[in-house]
């Protein structure tokens, strides 16, 4: 049985994604903050993770390792975004977005990448918010976009690192969708178009048809 871990998978496209795997027949290993993981399944584990602390997220992989010894996809879907409506910088919620989106991220994604066998996938969930490409149409999240563009650079360079191991890296932009993160930054003119299911396909077709690395 394939087996993919997928932190924040207690609610929104994460919750969403889990029972997409856990349908298609694999073991999902499911990470949670506070509410656990509202699925019952035998082919589910749940951890907690509280992905801004290096201490948790060392005790998660302990518990992950004891779960499963081999990866074959890694979805880093959990993050922040409380700078969200924010059109000045505040250094203090910038840093909490690098230690969740970013830092923790890296420090789980390197801990795990020793348990990934060939063939195997990590999607980093981003935002075209982080794309240089994209145009910026208002000042607000200044952390979060920080720490997306700073995800896309990993993203690339963890791809060229291992790009002699087989195992593909990805960003994916899953849109604007209507979870938690994505309603709190709506307006009663502008709403999320995008129920979490869409993305959680995406993410399980990208894991099983794409095997270019290093793409946005």
């Amino acid at each position: 049985m394939k087996v993919a871990i997928i932190t924040g998978a207690s609610r929104g496209i994460g919750l969403a994604t889990a029972k997409k795997f856990l349908v298609e027949g694999w073991k999902v290993i499911g990470t949670y903050l506070n509410n656990p993981i509202l699925v019952d399944s035998t082919n589910l584990v749940s951890v907690r993770l509280d992905q801004g602390d290096p201490k948790s997220i060392a005790q998660a992989v302990k518990k992950i390792k004891k779960n499963t010894e081999k990866i074959d996809v890694l979805v880093n879907n959990a993050g922040v975004n409380p700078d969200g409506r924010d059109m000045t910088a505040d250094l203090g919620k910038i840093r909490k977005t690098f230690d969740v989106n970013l830092f923790g991220l890296i420090d789980l994604t390197e801990r795990l990448i020793v348990n990934m066998v060939r063939d195997s996938h990590i999607v980093n969930i981003d935002s075209n918010y982080g794309a240089f490409s994209f145009p910026i149409d208002d000042e607000t999240a200044i952390g979060y976009r920080l720490s997306k563009a700073s995800l896309n650079m990993y993203t690339r360079t963890l791809a060229f690192r291992l790009r002699g191991e087989g195992i593909v890296v990805s960003s994916l932009d899953p849109g604007w969708v209507k979870t938690d993160m994505g309603m709190s930054v709506a307006s009663e003119t502008e709403q999320p178009d995008r129920e979490p299911e869409e993305p959680a396909r995406e993410i399980y077709t990208l894991v099983t048809t794409v095997t270019e690395s290093g793409c946005f």
